[in-house]
């Protein structure tokens, strides 16, 4: 046994076993958070990660350094500080490292843990965009229905269950502070899984997909929410702050009349800017360029007839010749 576990107050609750090598002896998190993190990391960022410390023990008699006081402080500290961020990962690097005790040679467990992280992995994302086209073609129906379907799915495909008739070992326990609760041994990291995405799916916590970086995500503010909260790219800003301008200059990039658009949108409001042309000519050149635009999109003006408008059919300020200018 690896972990046990319990669910209350919509957190998930992990309690570490007597030969956990972190200082930790248990944490919460909110529910679906730890599953959703450990989709979302990326096969480089584990092999990085692991490879560094595989290369770092690689050497003969590595796990006698490894029993130093000064190391093991040290190692508990790291591991702690995994665990809390990254608990899926945690089992992972307490994996490698009690298998470079064992004398394992530490380049092949890191090759071993890796394939069994892929594996899992795309596991897990194909059952997330299962249940997700599960709840787009049925979304009435109720959280133990989908769990069976997703069985359903598996008895096709494998002649086994996944979810159903699969039980955990309850056992009852006592946390700190001092309170009685019924805990679940998690053997694996499939265990693991398993348990909290069936508790997801028994609290209705709905999971979407973010329409920028393409990562899962449990929306918090609001129910339609396209993108998620993680840091995307170089910018280190949030996909909900400039996902929709992304997705539009995604869009606009494989469309040449939005592309026209775009451009003459930005020299004309540029206008505005120089006191070449108001603000009230602009508005009124931009909602006529919306409509050309549309009707391109439809078909009904062509694309050069659209882009000749665009160059030539701006509002021009009136000139008011000055008194006398005839005479």
């Amino acid at each position: 046994m690896i972990a046990s576990v319990y669910i209350k107050d919509g957190n998930i609750h992990f309690y570490n076993e007597q030969e956990s090598l972190s200082g930790l002896g248990g944490i919460a998190y909110e529910l679906g958070r730890p599953l959703l993190d450990f989709v979302c990391y990326e096969p480089e960022q584990f092999m990085e990660a692991f490879s560094g410390i595989a290369s770092a023990f690689d050497i003969p008699d590595a796990h006698l350094g490894a029993l130093d006081p000064v190391f093991l402080a040290s190692l508990e500290e790291h591991l702690t500080d995994i665990q809390r961020h990254e608990i899926y990962v945690f089992f992972y690097a307490q994996a490698l490292m009690k298998a470079i005790y064992a004398e394992e040679s530490p380049q092949v467990v890191v090759g071993r843990l890796y394939e069994e992280f892929l594996q899992q992995r795309a596991f897990m994302i194909r059952e997330i965009e299962l249940l997700l086209q599960l709840r787009e073609e049925t979304a009435k129906a109720s959280s133990l229905e989908y769990l069976y379907r997703l069985d359903e799915i598996h008895r096709a495909e494998s002649g086994s269950y996944v979810y159903l008739e699969r039980p955990f070992r309850a056992f009852y326990g006592v946390t700190k502070p001092p309170e009685i609760v019924e805990l679940y041994e998690i053997d694996s990291i499939g265990d693991l899984f398993r348990f909290e995405f069936m508790k997801m799916i028994e609290q209705d916590i709905f999971i979407k997909k973010c329409k920028n970086c393409e990562r899962f995500f449990i929306p918090k503010r609001r129910a339609d929410a396209e993108y998620c909260e993680r840091l995307f790219g170089t910018a280190r800003r949030k996909c909900s702050e400039i996902g929709a301008t992304l997705r539009y200059e995604k869009k606009v990039a494989g469309n040449p009349i939005l592309e026209a658009h775009k451009k003459a949108y930005r020299r004309f409001n540029s206008r505005t800017r120089t006191k070449k042309m108001t603000q009230g000519e602009f508005l009124q050149w931009s909602e006529q360029a919306a409509q050309k635009r549309d009707a391109c999109l439809r078909g009904e003006l062509s694309f050069d007839e659209f882009v000749a408008w665009l160059e030539q059919g701006r509002i021009r300020k009136s000139k008011t010749k000055p008194p006398g200018a005839d005479e």
